[in-house]
């Protein structure tokens, strides 16, 4: 069964190859400033300035006692987050890092034992290169451009084993999943962030006081630039005499590389076509920065702000300085793109049989030529001239309790879609900060749920009434259950006035 096994990495190196020069590993869903960020993700109820425009619009009224009323952002924010199941760096080192490799075993632990289980991961980058915002008595405004890529991919047990230990009759006699997904896309949004001040109360059932409720939206016009993805799914048996896959798989993109896919699936027409896929896909990686369609989205939100009272402000007397309470609850990245410059889809829907070839050293370099161009790379384009993705869209609940020179916060988020590090699957943040000096944030914070394991998160810089530089991080101290992750963010330089 050598030669089953070498014909196992033709397979996945046909596969890998059309993942290479159909997908891009860049990304972003959600968004982190490097406060949110190092307090746990969170960040619903207390978000300010322009960041609010991608949390919460309501919070543009924020911070009108501590905070001067225009803001400006020069590189004003940039945050990236990776992960995912598919990460997981614990199985990993106990397993590859020995020099005592048992493949089943690591496998058991990465993927579970039935075949078609999967594991995914994420990875998500957000760049603002020029914002504003400012805050008026009862009404605030903002302007924010927005770079985002978002990036997710996936892959079966059946994969996996067939990477790590090649194919057998033992393990594959009945047919048995072998399947992988990937996709990538890249766009800017130009937000334009309104919040408005709905009412103002002077109490509310004696546990606050100035009471205030917020609401706030977000609309955005999209200009994307780039998508990729590829969808693979196949079985693969081996019987006594024969080695069957059945696979089927699509992929798309937009602009350049659609027309050279394009020309590469011309030129196989020819029956004396002797070329391959290498001479004809050359990713550009400026044709990136083109516009490749158009989109809309909105972001909606409102909060409610008040300070303390009565047996509830009691409770924290211990604290000095006022304390103050906000809870919000928002929806973020309702809307769609559209790409329509050259879109396209590709697909392939075959079986191919092979009973063996009578070589002591495995398959030769021809037939493993033949079984690549002829077999994996036998792709159709389609009717189709535009792709529509989905925005990674997200229910954000959250609440801040400041009191004095500390913070408490706390976020509930769950996706809608999944897309980059967006899931389906609860997230819970928390976090808490203090002042030093009433210049040096401290902040450190705790996530758990979403795409990956639980993770910690910290914080710290220099933040003035006029001016803030501020950094954070967060990592998985333990990615045995759902994988690991890593993340980071810069406020960049933030001027206020």
């Amino acid at each position: 069964m050598k030669i089953c096994k070498q014909f196992a990495f033709i397979c996945i190196a046909a596969g890998l190859l059309i993942v290479g020069w159909g997908t891009s590993a860049k990304a972003q869903s959600g968004h982190f400033s490097a406060k949110s960020l190092g307090l746990g993700g969170s960040g619903t109820a207390y978000l300010d300035t322009y960041h609010a425009n991608f949390v919460n619009p309501a919070n543009l009224m924020l911070n009108a006692d501590t905070k001067p009323s225009t803001s400006i952002g020069l590189l004003g924010g940039v945050s990236a987050t990776a992960g995912g199941p598919l990460m997981n760096i614990s199985v990993y080192n106990r397993h590859f890092t020995t020099g005592d490799v048992v493949a089943h075993e690591a496998i058991d632990e990465w993927f579970g034992s039935a075949m078609g289980n999967s594991r995914a991961m994420g990875m998500e980058v957000d760049v603002i290169p020029l914002a504003a915002s400012w805050r008026g008595d009862k009404m605030a405004f903002s302007l924010a451009f927005r770079n985002r890529a978002l990036f997710s991919g996936s892959v079966n047990r059946g994969f996996s084993e067939v990477l790590l230990t090649g194919i057998s009759q033992e393990r594959f006699s009945d047919p048995q999943p072998l399947n992988f997904s990937s996709k990538g896309v890249a766009f800017s949004e130009l937000s334009a962030g309104l919040s408005y001040q709905l009412l103002e109360l002077p109490t509310l059932l004696g546990i606050g006081e100035n009471v205030k409720l917020f609401a706030g939206v977000a609309p955005k016009y999209l200009i994307p630039h780039y998508t990729s993805s590829i969808d693979f799914n196949s079985t693969l048996q081996v019987t006594k005499n024969e080695v069957i896959h059945d696979f089927s798989y699509t992929f798309s993109s937009v602009g350049e590389l659609t027309t050279q896919f394009e020309d590469y699936y011309q030129a196989r027409q020819d029956p004396n076509f002797d070329g391959e896929i290498g001479d004809f896909v050359d990713p550009d990686g400026a044709s990136f920065t083109e516009t490749q369609g158009t989109g809309f989205g909105v972001d909606l939100g409102g909060t409610l702000e008040m300070d303390l009272a009565g047996p509830i402000r009691g409770a924290f007397s211990w604290i000095e300085g006022d304390k103050t309470l906000r809870v919000g609850l928002s929806i973020t990245d309702i809307g769609s793109i559209t790409y329509d410059n050259n879109a396209d889809q590709f697909s392939a829907d075959e079986t191919f049989s092979w009973d063996g070839i009578d070589v002591e050293d495995g398959l030769s370099d021809n037939f493993a030529d033949s079984v690549r161009k002829e077999i994996y790379q036998n792709y159709a384009p389609s009717e189709s001239n535009e792709i529509t993705e989905k925005l990674p869209t997200k229910l954000n609940f959250g609440a801040q309790l400041q009191a004095g020179k500390l913070g408490f916060a706390f976020d509930i988020q769950k996706g809608m879609y999944e897309t980059g590090m967006n899931s389906p699957r609860l997230a819970l943040g928390f976090g808490a900060e203090y002042k030093l000096f009433d210049v040096i944030p401290l902040r450190a914070g705790y996530r758990t749920g979403g795409l990956t394991s639980s993770s910690i998160t910290f914080g710290t810089g220099i933040e003035l009434r006029n001016f803030e530089f501020t950094v954070a991080g967060l990592t998985v101290p333990n990615s045995e259950n759902r994988g690991s992750g890593m993340g980071g963010a810069w406020s960049g330089l933030v001027i206020r006035f």
